[in-house]
């Protein structure tokens, strides 16, 4: 955590920023296309959200609705109890990261974070202090008179977040802030983002297509698909227990296998056309002979010589060494595949292209998800 002694930080005991963040039924139509379709979300104080989805997905149109950038068709966007779906952006007192940083070029660090400041026409000594306060928020003490042109990717970043948090908001909204960013600055970014968000306790939404990113950072993450939230969740509940295929398949890798739901000596099985029986989690929901599609994580199959509830021989194809982990694509049928994944160790890299292996894995990691729409 943070611990810049400053007034934008919350210290021990106090409340912080953060104010409780509710969209009630947004939508957004354009034409015939409907970029928003009902979005309905509640966000605690200083809880931090992710909207995750593909490209159209409506993540950035929702969070340009919270901005004010975009007006809704129709919904609710309650702060703290109070509606401002319809108010001006200026007149929201919310914080806003964009992905192009979106600094003015001919303006001093110190004059980009005062810039909100002055249109709200605090006094010059104000101004100095939090200004002040703000660049040790973000670790660019002394960086005052650089323009934009002489830093880097990340200082960029951090004049963008130091100009959003001046004014003290109960609301910041990100917009793929670090999509320009190399790997390992990205990754130091998210971190740094994360601790500064806690420390000051202040309500936000993130905006990303970046899974990893999604998972590291949020609190809860809103998986979104055709403008819609197709499943809210921790990072642990999306990734153990996705509702659909489609989450299944966007937050990490999933083999899907489809077939019909059989009940045999009070245990439930998949089947599938060409004959395949997988022991699968009793569902409450579905009768026997209802057709089921089952989720199961490359990682959570193992290349095994013992025998198992769910044990199938295979061909591996591929071999992908991706690093701490290796990856195999394993031929189980004539046009059917599993991709295990295993960590990159000795016992794990003498598997080879064409070797006949058993693959193994319990039925509790088989998770029966909705087939995609």
């Amino acid at each position: 955590m943070v611990t810049v002694k400053s007034s934008l930080t919350i210290q021990s005991g106090q409340q912080g920023l953060g104010a409780r963040l509710q969209l009630i039924e947004l939508t957004k139509v354009y034409g015939d296309v409907v970029a928003a379709d009902r979005v309905t979300l509640d966000i605690a104080p200083g809880e931090f959200v992710t909207l995750l989805g593909p490209s159209g997905s409506g993540k950035t149109t929702t969070l340009m609705m919270v901005a004010g950038f975009v007006i809704p068709t129709s919904g609710q966007i309650l702060v703290n109890g109070e509606d401002i779906a319809f108010k001006p952006p200026h007149k929201r007192n919310i914080g806003m990261v964009f992905q192009n940083y979106a600094l003015f070029p001919h303006m001093t660090v110190a004059e980009n974070i005062a810039f909100p400041l002055k249109m709200r026409k605090w006094s010059r000594q104000d101004i100095e202090r939090a200004v002040k306060e703000a660049l040790q928020l973000v670790r660019l003490p002394g960086f005052e008179e650089r323009y934009p042109r002489q830093l880097s990717g990340g200082q960029q970043q951090r004049v963008a977040l130091a100009r959003a948090l001046v004014f003290r908001p109960p609301v910041l909204l990100m917009d793929e802030p670090l999509g320009a960013l190399d790997k390992k600055l990205r990754e130091e970014m998210q971190l740094e983002i994360k601790h500064i968000q806690e420390s000051l306790n202040i309500t936000t939404i993130y905006v990303t297509h970046d899974q990893e990113e999604a998972l590291t950072m949020s609190d809860r993450i809103a998986v979104m698909r055709d403008g819609r939230i197709e499943q809210v969740g921790t990072p642990r509940e999306l990734y153990e227990q996705p509702v659909s295929d489609f989450v299944a398949n966007f937050i990490g890798e999933s083999n899907l296998l489809t077939g019909r739901l059989e009940r045999h000596d009070r245990r439930s099985y998949l089947v599938t056309e060409d004959g395949w029986r997988i022991a699968v989690p009793a569902p409450d929901d579905i009768g026997p002979g209802e057709p089921i599609t089952v989720a199961l994580r490359p990682e959570r199959i193992v290349i095994a010589e013992e025998r198992g509830d769910n044990r199938v021989e295979g061909v591996i194809e591929e071999v992908i060494y991706v690093g701490e982990a290796t990856k195999f694509r394993v031929r189980i049928g004539n046009d059917r595949y599993l991709t295990v994944k295993q960590p990159s160790r000795l016992e794990t890299m003498r598997w080879q292209r064409g070797d006949r292996v058993i693959l193994s894995w319990r039925p509790e990691d088989a998770v029966i998800v909705r087939a995609q729409r």
